[in-house]
């Protein structure tokens, strides 16, 4: 768990807040209480196994998946007492626990009936894996409870049979009530309302002075006295029957109840461990349904302290403008190199505060497994300890200022941090003489730097600003103030500090000017122009900065020109090289057609009557053609020798057992696994060859290939082919973009029509890494990604042209 200070951070980031919304997304008062206590994780595994539950959630309303879930009630009470032998549940609590344990079926044959949910909900499926759900409970209890929630008529033959004999006892009682009512009525010894319902009798309403002419037994009369209630004597024995089969039923449904408690008793712990499971649907659910009302997203997770946020959001700032129809202003947080802690200023109401507390707000919302308001791609680290001095902290009880509060937290910061410390300041320095409360406040900052923590301050004192410019690990940051409007804008931006502007907004705010004028001179020009002189220094520093990354940029294009100029040159010249190559084999072939055609002669001649004459003639033409034939496959050598070169002249080293390689002919690659004298054996993909080491050129940087089971050869009978894909997954969006340009360069070389890349689906990084390598290659004619079965977004194609 994630340690805190102050106690109340989490209010102080309204992440109480965050927790109270997720709450009423919950479907059952378990889930609530889960969310109430939910854990803020330090762990890797734990955060990113968290995101990913919530991520693949979300996907259930992108694929239109209705996973079924809803409302429930918690009955631990109900499996404590019927962990009590001889225990009988009520109707409600097997109605409560038949609820449990029908959605858990749901929720499990939503997995193991559908065809694509372990390969796009895997994460999701591992919380329902562990359990070997058993039809025959919810069996059970559907035997007697139905779908509403009541005791099923069929629930026993016995039940059915009362139940059949009180509805015969009704019909009976219904007509002989009928025929007394029309008796008694047409004498005149009724009221208006002519029967009623008295202890659970069919009565009579009889008017007082007739109570002694109607027979039977009175059950109660009006509070007025003026009418009495009867239930007459013909139909006594029948309600007598009809009570006692009431009993019966009664009897009945107990002795049903009873069995069906001791059936569920040796359970109890399977039935627990389902509403356990289902607390924790509910929780992610939840989740889900905030990252929805977001527009949220899964980070990249880092298992260090790391920032690289996007286009975030205050996740309750955007609820609240989305409600009002209002925008919410964007900011970016990516620290850079050793930057560490950014140092934020700015005017007053100009959003710093804001921007701070979405920070720490979207740091634990990552940490306790929520999605986060940031655009996709964004990247994120994870902390140990998130310390926070927000707001006014006086206390009357401890006897203490603002200013003594903020100093205690300090002095509990500066003893616990260390390099996996998250700390926020609002105000840092504020509460006492500027110019001495500025210095301890930068004394503070400089114990907090030296311990490597991170961390986001705002402030309005100078000095900090200049600390924050002078030394490593700290970076100013400002909230941009428009000097025209004379009005906040609400963008942050990192790299230089911003002015109070404190005497514009005094313009604004309607103070008369002799009143500013004067606070102006009180001042003094130096502390006047101070921010202004920072601010400019920033600005040079950033100019600077911007114009060496330009440079930087130009050369990588100009090496990368050049080295596909240098590329293009020797393909020219091989080209050539080998069209003079291929003149040379043809006529080496021809010599020797000619030489079989000879040896064809000789052989008839010898049987011809002057055999001795034509067999000198013809030695003497085969001799010929030999020697044509010999000097046609020296040139043919001496030519191969000068292709070589044109590769072997950039290629340096030599090759050895572990060497990646290419074949000079066919270009195909591979790996050496052994060198035989003259000769290397040679791993191809799912292949081995034998290869002359003459025949092989090395490779400097090669693209890594798959290895697979082996076949010898002592030729090559066929040109070995260019694997045509390739998978990224796990790789950094830099190591992506390279291992990418590469393999498409390759493909090029092999003239493939058509490539794969698998880069996975994830948050998207590495999908965004091909589509923008691909946009390089103009002889690119088709990217597109294939059917869901065939991989989907986590697959892109290529066509070439």
């Amino acid at each position: 768990m994630i340690q805190i200070a102050p106690k109340d951070i989490y209010e102080k980031l309204e992440f109480d807040k965050i927790l109270e919304i997720v709450e009423t997304y919950c479907f059952g008062e378990l889930g609530k209480q889960a969310v109430r206590n939910l854990p803020v994780y330090t762990k890797e595994e734990d955060i990113e196994r968290a995101l990913q539950e919530v991520f693949e959630y979300t996907q259930t309303y992108e694929h239109k998946h209705n996973f079924p879930i809803s409302v429930y009630r918690e009955v631990n009470e109900d499996l404590k007492m019927l962990g009590i032998e001889g225990y009988v549940l009520s109707v409600e609590s097997l109605r409560n626990i038949g609820k449990i344990l029908l959605l858990t079926q749901a929720i499990y044959n939503f997995f193991m009936k559908r065809k694509d949910a372990k390969e796009l909900y895997p994460t999701l499926l591992d919380i329902i894996r562990v359990i070997d759900f058993d039809e025959e409970l919810l069996t059970e209890i559907r035997k007697v409870i139905d779908d509403e929630g009541n005791i099923r008529p069929d629930a026993s033959p016995e039940l059915m049979r009362i139940a059949r004999m009180q509805s015969s006892k009704q019909q009976e009682l219904t007509k002989a009530f009928k025929r007394i009512i029309q008796v008694y009525q047409s004498q005149g010894k009724l009221t208006d309302n002519v029967e009623s319902i008295r202890n659970g009798r069919r009565v009579l309403a009889v008017p007082a002075e007739y109570k002694r002419q109607v027979r039977g037994i009175i059950h109660d009369e009006s509070a007025t006295g003026k009418t009495v209630f009867i239930e007459p004597e013909t139909v006594i024995d029948i309600n007598n029957d009809i009570f006692n089969l009431e009993q019966e039923y009664k009897r009945e449904i107990y002795r049903i109840l009873r069995a069906l408690s001791a059936t569920l008793r040796p359970y109890i712990e399977h039935i627990r461990e389902y509403q356990s499971i289902l607390v924790r649907f509910d929780v992610v659910q939840a989740k889900a349904q905030l990252a929805n009302t977001l527009d949220a997203t899964k980070p990249k997770l880092f298992a260090k302290p790391h920032f690289k946020l996007t286009k975030a959001i205050h996740p309750l700032l955007y609820l609240k403008n989305k409600r009002e129809g209002h925008k919410t202003i964007p900011f970016d947080l990516h620290f850079r190199k050793h930057n560490r802690i950014l140092v934020l200023s700015g005017p007053n109401a100009g959003g710093k505060s804001i921007c701070m507390k979405a920070i720490g707000l979207i740091q634990l919302m990552a940490q306790a497994g929520m999605l986060i308001p940031v655009e996709e791609g964004s990247e994120i680290g994870m902390f140990d300890q998130v310390f926070a001095d927000i707001g006014d902290q006086q206390s009357l009880e401890d006897e203490l200022s603002t200013y003594s509060s903020r100093l205690q937290n300090a002095r509990v910061f500066m003893e616990k941090a260390n390099e996996k410390t998250f700390v926020l300041i609002d105000e840092f320095g504020s509460g006492t003489d500027p110019k001495m409360g500025g210095a301890i406040a930068e004394s503070i900052l400089k114990d907090l730097n030296s311990k490597n923590v991170f961390g986001v301050i705002t402030t309005h004192y100078s000095n900090l600003k200049v600390y924050a410019h002078e030394n490593e690990g700290l970076v100013n940051g400002a909230m941009v103030f428009d000097k025209d409007t004379l009005s906040p804008t609400y963008h942050m931006r990192i790299g230089r500090p911003g002015s109070s502007y404190a005497f514009e907004i005094a313009t604004k705010s309607g103070l008369p000017k002799k009143v500013i004028s004067y606070a102006r001179k009180k001042t003094g020009k130096q502390e006047h122009t101070m921010d202004e002189l920072l601010v400019e220094l920033q600005r040079e520093r950033q100019k600077a900065t911007e114009a060496h990354k330009s440079l930087l940029e130009q050369q990588k294009r100009l090496d990368q020109l050049i080295k596909n100029y240098d590329y293009a040159n020797r393909e020219l010249e091989f080209g050539r090289k080998k069209l003079k190559l291929k003149i040379k084999e043809q006529e080496l072939v021809d010599n020797q057609n000619a030489h079989k055609e000879l040896q064809k002669v000789l052989k008839e001649l010898k049987e011809a009557e002057n055999v001795q004459k034509a067999a000198a003639r013809a030695k003497a033409l085969l001799e010929e053609t030999q020697e044509k034939k010999e000097k046609a496959r020296t040139k043919v050598d001496g030519i191969k020798d000068d292709i070589y070169k044109v590769y072997d002249q950039k290629t340096k080293g030599t090759i050895e057992t572990g060497s990646h390689v290419r074949m000079r002919e066919g270009g195909a690659m591979g790996i050496v696994k052994e060198l035989k004298r003259k000769e290397a054996v040679v791993e191809m993909g799912n292949i081995t060859l034998t290869i002359k080491l003459r025949d092989l050129q090395l490779i400097p940087n090669p693209i890594e290939l798959t290895q697979k089971a082996t076949v010898k050869t002592n030729t090559i009978n066929k040109q070995a082919r260019f694997e045509s894909k390739i998978d990224v997954r796990g790789l950094r969006y830099d190591e992506a973009l390279d291992m990418i340009q590469d393999f498409l360069d390759e493909a090029l070389m092999a003239n493939s029509t058509r490539v794969e890349i698998i880069h996975g689906k994830g948050s998207g990084v590495l999908r965004k890494a091909v589509h923008h390598k691909v946009k390089e290659y103009p002889n690119i004619k088709n990217v597109y990604h294939p059917e869901a079965n065939r991989g989907g977004d986590g697959l892109t194609v290529i066509e070439f042209e």
